[in-house]
């Protein structure tokens, strides 16, 4: 995970927190429908010292794909994971992942079809979210290519628009619990 928060959901960056990507630059994983992907962030470096990103910065994680194909751009996104507050552990997802070193295991969807797609993770810190405008979303990306799927017609969303600033996911007030907390976006594609 790069530093640097984005909050204007305009910003082209909220995408993979790059522009103009370029498949062709870029290292595409292979992954095996059904098995389950590490995704790490990391604050300063890729050492478990690394504090991974600071612990003020409570919120949720998300993962979504789309087709490489698609660039990310238009209806091409749906959702394969969400996290936010674990009620039993009392604890924000962010969390976890800094107890983890950094690292995150998502399961890659079987009735999906093969191919190569975009597999963009994303932290919402919401240690400012009481006040509309300031969740911070930290949005990055990763190329990968599935084969052993089954096939799959998962309803596809932009991202941008797929939040808006007053939805209770992004305006939140965490010091009053995370019990509560709804996550925002579309549903986990289930089939």
């Amino acid at each position: 995970m790069r530093n640097g928060p984005i909050k204007d959901f305009n910003n082209p960056l909220l995408l993979c927190r790059s522009t103009g990507m370029d498949p062709s630059l870029t290292e595409i994983m292979p992954v095996v429908a059904g098995s389950e992907v590490v995704v790490e962030w990391h604050h300063f470096n890729t050492t478990e010292s690394d504090n991974v990103i600071s612990p003020s910065h409570r919120g949720p994680c998300l993962v979504y794909m789309a087709p490489l194909e698609s660039n990310g751009l238009g209806n091409s996104w749906f959702k394969i994971y969400e996290q936010g507050f674990n009620v039993e552990r009392n604890m924000w997802c962010t969390d976890i992942v800094r107890e983890n070193h950094g690292k995150l295991t998502v399961k890659i969807p079987t009735q999906i079809n093969n191919g190569e797609y975009l597999l963009r993770t994303e932290i919402i810190a919401l240690h400012n979210a009481k006040t509309e405008g300031e969740a911070q979303f930290y949005p990055n990306c990763a190329q990968i290519s599935v084969t052993g799927a089954t096939s799959g017609n998962p309803e596809l969303y932009p991202i941008s628009g797929i939040y808006n600033s007053t939805e209770p996911g992004v305006l939140f007030n965490k010091h009053k619990g995370g019990a509560t907390y709804i996550i925002p976006g579309p549903p986990v594609y289930s089939p």
